[in-house]
Parts: structure tokens; sequence; C-alpha cells
């Protein structure tokens, strides 16, 4: 064999050695992206957990939160904060959620949980006062994408005390059932 011939042999084998790490590194590359996506969706359902126990770590939270969502009116103004400050973490959450389903790095299923959660808080009565104030402080995009959702949705679609009925039970009057009471 010629000096030729070895490096027509070594430039073969540098060729391959080339498309096996190309190879390899696109194989990297998913596992990184897959190990990312659920790195991410792991720290948001994280989130989601600690922002679901607030109710059940701080029970006096429970009534003023069932109560604003009634009739945010009829709280004090710290209460109103405790209120308002629940639904801003809420909507926090469902923002994140739209910026990681546009990046691919979460699973639908999950994206529309949390935005279909924070449509709900919002479509309560006292919701729908708090989203007044939060719609133009909150980003754009979940803003338009919240107020284009409630815009389209049906008058009879769930709110928050309908997915959750415990969140109705003991309240003296509930303005969706005229003054009756509940039981």
């Amino acid at each position: 064999m010629s000096l030729q011939d070895f490096a027509a042999i070594g430039e073969s084998v540098g060729g391959l050695a080339v498309l096996f790490t190309l190879v390899y590194l696109a194989y990297q590359f998913r596992q990184t992206a897959k190990l990312e996506r659920a790195a991410g969706q792991r720290d948001l359902l994280s989130q989601v957990r600690s922002w679901i126990e607030l109710t059940a770590v701080n029970p006096d939270l429970f009534p003023v939160l069932q109560r604003g969502l009634h009739d945010l009116d009829s709280l004090s103004p710290a209460e109103k904060e405790q209120c308002s400050a629940w639904a801003w973490s809420l909507l926090f959450l469902a923002e994140q959620a739209l910026y990681m389903e546009r990046d691919g790095v979460i699973h639908q299923v999950s994206y529309k949980g949390f935005l279909d959660a924070a449509l709900a808080v919002v479509a309560t009565p006292g919701g729908r006062i708090l989203w007044s104030g939060i719609r133009n402080v909150i980003g754009d995009d979940i803003s338009n994408y919240i107020d284009d959702e409630l815009e389209r949705r049906a008058p009879d679609a769930p709110d928050w005390t309908t997915l959750l009925p415990h969140w109705r039970e003991g309240l003296s009057a509930d303005p969706t059932m005229n003054g009756r009471t509940h039981r």
C-alpha cells in the first residue's frame, strides 16, 4: 500500500468518526431536551402543589378565598390582599405554563389544566374583580389569552366553585344561587 492509500483510508475513517460524532450529538441533544422538559414540568407542578397547599397549611385562608371568590367587597382590606395574592400566584403559574407551551417544554394536558384553572378562578364574581386589576400588570400574552377565553366562554361554563363544590359550602348566600342558602 502506498502513502496515498493510507491517506484515503484515514480520510474515510475520519469521515465515519465525524458522522458517528454527529449522530451521537443529535442523540444527546434529544436526551437533554427531554430532561429539560421533564425538569420544567416537575418544577411547575411543584409550584402548583405549593399553591394548592396554601389553604391546607393556612386554614384561615380558605374561608377568606371562599368568600372573596363570591363577593370580594365583603372582605376586609387585609383579606382582599390575601385573595389577590392567591390569584396573582395562580395567574403567574398560568403565564409560566403559556410560555412553556410555546417553547414545547410542557405537556398539553398540564398546559390546558393550568390555563383552565386560571380561567375558572377569574370567572367567579370575585375573580372578575381581581382580574380587572391584575390584567393590567401581568404579561400581555396571558392577559390577552384570558380576555379572549372569557369572551368565548359559555355563560354556563364551570367556574372555580363549580369545579370544587366544597368552595360553596357554608356560604350564607351565593350570588349564582339568587339568594338561596346552601346546605
